[in-house]
């Protein structure tokens, strides 16, 4: 992956300072009041039903038995269905969610790191538990793969709602999204920064290359306006 141009990212700066209206977060958030987006409500199955195309959810099954044996069957089952499901309801491609694992967390449910994230996609808990409060869903364990995976989509999808790129998206995940917002201001990101995107990349390209990939599963990014940072 290619490293963003100074006045791409000099540009991205602009438009961040010019549409953040409020403060920068913890402090606000309990007051957010906006209306739910449609891929932060979650998706809707029918009984039986399988997402995504079909036997997609098959490959990724035989993914996760490979890397997390010590989940039963059908726990394992209802990691990849919630895989496919919530990358489907969030518009980014469910190896790319695959791809973050594995740089995240190498697939161990229980990995804890020593600034307190945890779980498949490393999460810090008040993160978590302040995505599903948003998502209306119920409380859960944040090292439970289900309620870990729920939140880090909709974790993601929000950084790339807020940012507006992919990559500078990956780093805000890695970084934490107010670091990285401050670099943008500044009008460049140190490179030390853009080692985390390209080895996320990279894990996506072998796994695009390894599986069967779904069709139009290409991340798509929100042509939203750039929001302010949002806290990891």
């Amino acid at each position: 992956m290619s490293r963003p141009r100074p006045a791409g990212l000099a540009g991205a700066a602009a438009a961040v300072a010019a549409l953040v209206t409020v403060a920068l977060f913890p402090a606000e958030l309990g007051v957010d009041t906006r209306a739910l987006a449609p891929s932060e409500r979650g998706p809707a199955l029918a009984a039986g039903a399988e997402p995504g195309p079909a036997g997609f959810v098959d490959q990724l099954d035989d993914q996760l038995a490979a890397r997390i044996p010590q989940l039963e069957d059908a726990d394992r089952r209802h990691l990849a269905r919630t895989i496919v499901a919530e990358a489907e309801a969030a518009r980014i491609d469910p190896l790319l969610v695959l791809a973050l694992i594995e740089v995240e967390s190498s697939f161990d449910p229980d990995a804890r790191s020593d600034r307190g994230a945890g779980g498949l996609m490393q999460l810090r808990e008040a993160t978590l538990r302040r995505e599903l409060e948003r998502s209306r869903l119920p409380d859960g364990d944040p090292y439970d793969p289900v309620t870990n995976v729920r939140a880090g989509v909709r974790y993601l999808r929000r950084l790339l709602d807020a940012f507006g790129r992919e990559e500078v998206a990956l780093m805000a995940y890695n970084a934490g999204p107010n670091r990285i917002l401050g670099y943008l201001r500044e009008g460049a990101i140190p490179e030390r920064f853009h080692v985390y995107p390209r080895r996320v990349k990279a894990e996506h390209r072998k796994l695009r290359r390894s599986l069967a990939a779904p069709a139009d599963t290409a991340l798509a990014v929100a042509g939203e306006p750039v929001r302010a940072a949002l806290p990891r």
